[in-house]
């Protein structure tokens, strides 16, 4: 069995921590043997290690690239994912499921925890409903944050992971950073794969998936930041997968899967956080979606398509 762990640690190990200076990164061995890559928090970060953030994260299960998005007068470079196995990359790995939100007082914008070590630790929404488990010797943690992760963050991952702290790598950005936003708007197929999950659709079916969503300009303004990605993804991205499955099966999600279909299709994510005192759990559920999905099934060749981007809410949210 393949280890996402393993992938993503040999990332960090040989393309991320030797490399450091010139991705604007920088590393931090914590007292307890942990080790903390800055890579867009209090470094500037940049396009390359977002990219690199975004690999470790799925654990280099896929192939991650800048592309292009244009959309009436909206031209931006995007980020681009082409996974297989997105079940494991997405739901065991990538998605933000890690609670982080001790210490933290409603209406504060929490940090939010993501990566490998859910494959090994499995205890969320996601990690628990797909069947893949990571058994590995070493983890990478992601943490999508203001504050700089410590001591103690490291060893709740390490514990939960059953390892030693010095065998535990967290990465480390703000939303509003050109890492953070990359690494936020990359989650293309994890937000689709998730609204799959709870919609109710085969996840066995799947065959792969790929996304596109334009990169969310960057910000120091942390809550402004959260809108855009957000924004992103919901206004902004287009999925497409190939599954194995009845026709029926794929008409019967896209009844329910795009965000237009949301009776808050129209509103702004901003107005919606902040109905949810800030935090994701309380958001609107409709919200856990993207905005275009284009589905093709291998068993009958056909084609399926449903969904909106707006231009408006985009240049309302980056601009």
């Amino acid at each position: 069995m393949f280890s996402v762990n393993q992938k993503a640690v040999q990332i960090v190990r040989e393309k991320i921590i030797p490399n450091a200076e010139m991705l604007q990164c920088e590393v931090h061995q914590l007292k307890n043997g942990a080790t903390v890559i800055d890579m867009g928090l209090f470094a500037r970060g940049g396009y390359m290690a977002g990219k690199l953030f975004v690999e470790a994260t799925i654990g280099d299960m896929g192939h991650v690239d800048f592309g292009r998005f244009t959309l009436g007068e909206i031209d931006l470079p995007s980020i681009d994912v082409y996974i297989d196995l997105p079940q494991t990359a997405t739901l065991s790995s990538q998605f933000s499921g890690w609670d982080l939100s001790t210490g933290y007082e409603k209406g504060t914008l929490m940090p939010i925890g993501s990566g490998p070590a859910r494959a090994i630790y499995k205890n969320d929404l996601g990690s628990i409903d797909w069947t893949y488990q990571d058994i590995h010797h070493e983890t990478v943690f992601a943490a999508q944050t203001t504050d700089m992760p410590n001591e103690a963050m490291a060893e709740d991952v390490a514990k939960k992971c059953g390892l030693k702290p010095e065998n535990v790598y967290i990465l480390a950005a703000t939303t509003g950073s050109l890492a953070g936003s990359i690494q936020v708007c990359s989650r293309s197929v994890e937000a689709s794969m998730f609204c799959m999950l709870q919609k109710g659709f085969p996840l066995e079916a799947v065959i792969s998936g790929m996304g596109i969503c334009p990169i969310a300009p960057p910000t120091r303004d942390e809550l402004s930041a959260m809108d855009r990605v957000n924004t992103a993804l919901m206004y902004g991205c287009t999925v497409r997968y190939l599954v194995d499955c009845e026709d029926n099966e794929i008409e019967a999600f896209l009844k329910v899967a795009p965000f237009n279909i949301s009776p808050r299709f129209g509103e702004h994510f901003i107005d919606l956080f902040e109905e949810g005192d800030r935090n994701f759990v309380e958001v609107d559920a409709s919200i856990h979606t993207v905005a275009y999905y284009e589905i093709t099934n291998f068993k009958t060749g056909k084609t399926f398509r449903a969904g909106e981007l707006r231009e408006d809410m985009l240049a309302r949210s980056f601009f």
